[in-house]
């Protein structure tokens, strides 16, 4: 029997994933992979070849069972070898797939006003920013500057929680930024 558990890389915010019966491996890049091995024989040892090219050792536990990590951090294959009674190393598994996948990047867009707008230095103008990314969002800031000046943040959503996408408003109220005819608002 060969269980897996998965530690994800922090960023993505994901718990650990457990898999109870594993095999092929298909995780984001730089996940922790925990290999545990429960043999219908015992064993002194044994090792994980990854790529036919390196080889992390197996470390028997207590209850008889094989562990082993690994980074997955390129796509590949591995097997489990397994140490016979006879001291001979035996291939105890078939090739399995690891695949690498690649985190997509996050993406960021303006709702409203959707184009440049001109405005008085009394006016209100209201700015909406929708974000989302595969792993969830989990802050959305607004950075503007006014005339090219210093660039100031206000948080749109800062949340406990990472949801897919996220859709927020900020309402940019001229007359408190000092603007006249002429200036401009980035952001």
């Amino acid at each position: 029997k060969l269980a897996l558990e998965y530690k994800f890389p922090a960023y993505t915010g994901l718990e650990p994933e457990k898999i109870e019966d594993g095999g092929d491996i298909a995780v984001l890049r730089g996940t922790d992979v925990k290999v545990t091995i429960t043999p219908t024989m015992k064993t002194k040892g044994g090792r994980i070849a990854l790529n036919d090219k390196v080889t992390v050792p197996l470390t028997v536990e207590a209850d008889g069972t094989l562990t082993a990590s690994f980074k997955a951090d390129q796509d590949g294959s591995y097997h489990v070898e397994l140490d016979a009674p006879n001291g001979e190393r035996v291939t105890a598994s078939p090739q399995y797939a690891i695949d690498v996948l690649t985190d997509r990047a996050p993406t960021v867009s303006f709702a409203r006003p959707g184009r440049d707008t001109s405005a008085s230095a009394i006016e209100e103008v209201y700015v909406e920013a929708s974000a989302d990314d595969d792993y969830g969002v989990k802050n959305l800031e607004l950075v503007y500057s006014v005339n090219g000046g210093a660039e100031k943040v206000v948080p749109l959503f800062n949340g406990s929680k990472r949801l897919p996408a996220v859709s927020a408003g900020h309402t940019f109220y001229l007359e408190e930024l000092d603007v006249k005819p002429g200036d401009f608002v980035s952001y």
